[in-house]
């Protein structure tokens, strides 16, 4: 069984994510992790988008082109996704929203089971050839294969165990979560002095309390008296000062590096 984690996952995913929008007439490239439990793919990764109208959508399994990607467990492609036959069309209004047109889906697979589908998608009407989907498949299955796994350090588990918290509503559950994150925190022994430096301003640390405390970006710009996207400015560039890939591994490394208690 493989031993490579959920974050570990969404990195190579995302690094999958910039290679494929580098390919020819591929306009933006996104994914979607698959939920087996409930039966659902959220779209939550993307490279390229104009808008947010894509950005955290739950879709049924079976439904558009990832819905029919996941069911056959093989690529699918459409040259207009509006128009195309053989799909569900619930999400047209998003789709046409973001301005694609092609689009294809590519499974993406661990210990056999689908976990994650990668797409691309051109703002006009092309055809995506065998080749080019051909080179997805092998960035897919080369990444995949240079990801060597590995055992789950106390890092890793910490800042994963900051990221449930930061999504957790019951404050109580969220300082118990956040407690167990500081214990391995200290296991993983002191800072490094490369993780020291790390200078926040004001308003994004203002952003990154408010996340560590579970809200989501709507409520902490009711709370900071800012707009969603001044929120969500902030909070990008506080992740990228602290090289974190998710809201809670930013606040994980926050705390390790002394800017949040």
């Amino acid at each position: 069984m493989s031993t490579t984690t959920p974050r570990e996952e969404r990195m190579r995913v995302g690094e999958v994510l910039r290679a494929v929008r580098g390919l020819g007439p591929v306009d933006i490239a996104f994914a979607a992790s698959v939920d087996r439990a409930t039966g659902t793919f959220v779209l939550d990764r993307f490279d390229g988008a104009r808008t947010d109208l894509l950005r955290d959508l739950a879709i049924p399994k079976g439904e558009g082109v990832g819905g029919r990607c996941i069911a056959l467990e093989r690529p699918v492609f459409v040259r207009d996704y509006v128009a195309a036959k053989g799909i569900t069309h619930r999400f047209d209004g998003a789709v046409a929203g973001e301005g694609l047109s092609a689009m294809f889906a590519v499974p993406v697979k661990t210990d056999g089971v689908v976990r994650d589908v990668v797409y691309g998608a051109a703002r006009t009407s092309v055809i995506f050839g065998e080749g080019l989907i051909d080179r997805v498949v092998d960035l897919v299955k080369r990444s995949a294969a240079e990801e060597p796994p590995r055992q789950r350090s106390a890092v890793d588990i910490a800042a994963e165990l900051a990221e449930i918290a930061a999504a957790v509503p019951d404050p109580a559950v969220r300082r118990r979560l956040t407690e167990l994150g500081a214990c391995l925190s200290g296991l993983s022994g002191p800072p490094k002095e490369a993780d020291l430096p790390v200078r926040l301003s004001p308003r994004e640390l203002d952003v990154l309390t408010a996340v560590a405390m579970g809200h989501a970006n709507e409520a902490v710009a009711r709370r900071l008296g800012l707009t969603v996207q001044t929120v969500k400015s902030y909070l990008k560039s506080a992740m990228a000062k602290l090289d974190s890939h998710t809201r809670g591994e930013a606040v994980y490394r926050a705390r390790r590096a002394g800017l949040l208690p």
